[in-house]
């Protein structure tokens, strides 16, 4: 898509595509129902994603490495346990703030709700109870 609208902030490029009604046959070829996209992403999240190695970027879509972004140490407080690059200022992680208790805790919530969608043929109330700590 290409952009309908941009301007730059503090020197970041922001584009944006407005243009939502141009995006209606947008993943049309997808064939997959809604429960296996949502068990698809919670079992990424629990089980794929490379936490070590990887950052979310917004602003480019897709991994960026740790190592480039030279978030591979603990810096004071930042822990980069799960990287997320601020779109706006790039090397800002907004995932610093996690530490070892809440990474364990989004961590075992993602595998309990991998494992309720792909064993439980109505998953819905189960997958929204009360978080219990293990």
């Amino acid at each position: 898509m290409q952009p309908t609208y941009s301007v730059t902030v503090d020197g970041i490029e922001c584009a944006y595509f407005d243009q939502v009604e141009k995006l209606q046959d947008y993943g049309s070829r997808n064939k997959e129902t809604i429960a296996q996209l949502v068990w698809a992403f919670f079992n990424y999240w629990a089980y794929r994603h490379d936490y070590t190695n990887s950052v979310i970027s917004v602003r480019t879509g897709c991994l960026l490495s740790k190592q480039a972004k030279d978030w591979t140490r603990r810096i004071g407080n930042d822990r980069h346990l799960i990287c997320i690059e601020d779109p706006f200022d790039t090397k800002h992680d907004l995932g610093r703030v996690v530490d070892k208790s809440s990474i364990k805790v989004l961590r075992e919530e993602f595998e309990r709700a991998a494992a309720i969608m792909q064993h439980d043929p109505s998953p819905w109330i189960t997958l929204f109870e009360p978080y219990v700590p293990s």
